[in-house]
């Protein structure tokens, strides 16, 4: 008896994992064909949209009942979130009337009230994908919602709200960071750059501030800020930042004295030199490579020969065949008294010359 009772109980567990294998490969089918349809769905969306889009833009045939089976789709909330990316994304792509264009579609058909669902959602995501589509098609009453993400918690809030006020105010835009002790990375510095078109005359105090920030990244987008719009009169200011302790805020302050050098720059290079660290000496040399002055020939020479890091050698050879002084490096390439490791030196700078 206790034999048929097990046997009974094994048959019952093996239709139990059946069942359960049959269910879950019904489930991932399931799974599978609604991945599908909503892919497939997409596609088709995306193109009706972008018809749509165009249509208004080059101002194509009215058709009732085109705009008919629009109103249809978008009904569905998917339909919408999509016509909403698609409608941001084509923004960033075109500018005058067919922005307006796009603009026009957006209040049309009530997206505003959607991005504004977004900026009040709880999932960061959805957040920042609201102030980003408000402040793409320029609604200015969320400027102050908007104003208030910049002290938001979460990375991807606070950084598109700082660059959707930016996008909004330009220059002035850029008030929050007097006070920012986050990172700001080279990503975010290149957005915020990028939507920046002009620097106001009265703008010295803010950028005087920024350069003394104890948050490095601050510093550096005020250094590539200098440089980009080649304001001159802080050179001093940058200049004293070769003693700063970060030296990635030293290597970008080489490259914007580069930008904004007068005709003293090379020689305080060659004076700061040797109170450098390698990557920052690396740094100088590059900007020597750039300027092309003769005026650091000799001192390029005395490192190509004494330093004792092979890399600065390197970079100081370089620097010397972009001069024209080939034939000073293949005559002491060729000297029997030049050591090996210098040889080789000579040689590839001449060779990645000639690349």
């Amino acid at each position: 008896m206790h034999h048929h009772i097990e046997l009974h109980e094994l048959i019952l567990a093996i239709v139990i994992v059946l069942i359960l294998v049959l269910l879950l490969i019904i489930t991932v089918l399931g799974y599978s064909f609604y991945s599908y349809r909503i892919l497939h769905n997409r596609q088709s969306w995306r193109q009706i949209i972008e018809y749509k889009i165009m249509e208004t833009i080059v101002g194509g045939d009215e058709n009732s009942d085109r705009d008919l089976e629009f109103a249809t789709y978008l009904k569905e909330p998917s339909f919408r979130a999509l016509f909403l990316d698609v409608l941001v994304d084509s923004d960033r792509k075109f500018s005058g009337g067919a922005k307006q264009s796009i603009n026009r579609l957006f209040h049309d058909f009530k997206l505003e009230d959607e991005a504004w669902r977004k900026l009040r959602h709880r999932k960061a995501y959805l957040v920042a994908g609201g102030v980003q589509e408000l402040a793409a098609m320029n609604v200015e009453p969320a400027i102050p919602e908007i104003t208030a993400k910049l002290n938001d918690s979460r990375t991807a809030v606070y950084q598109e709200a700082q660059y959707a006020i930016v996008t909004f105010k330009g220059y002035e835009g850029l008030g929050f960071l007097d006070q920012f002790d986050r990172p700001l990375s080279d990503w975010q510095q290149l957005r915020l750059l990028f939507s920046i078109h002009e620097i106001p005359e009265l703008s010295e105090l803010h950028v005087d501030t920024w350069l003394k920030s104890s948050n490095d990244s601050v510093v550096i987008f005020t250094l590539r800020l200098i440089r980009k719009f080649r304001l001159m009169t802080f050179y001093t200011e940058v200049f004293n930042l070769l003693d700063h302790p970060s030296t990635k805020v030293r290597i970008q302050a080489i490259r914007t004295l580069q930008a904004i050098e007068n005709s003293g720059t090379i020689q305080q290079f060659i004076q700061n030199f040797d109170l450098q660290p390698i990557e920052v000496q690396i740094e100088i040399l590059k900007a020597m490579k750039i300027a092309k002055s003769r005026e650091s020939e000799h001192f390029l020479k005395d490192q190509l020969w004494n330093h004792s890091q092979v890399s600065i050698k390197i970079s100081a050879a370089e620097v010397l065949v972009v001069l024209g002084e080939e034939h000073y490096l293949r005559e002491i390439s060729q000297r029997e008294d030049t050591y090996d490791e210098l040889t080789q030196i000579i040689k590839h700078a001449l060779q990645e010359k000639k690349c």
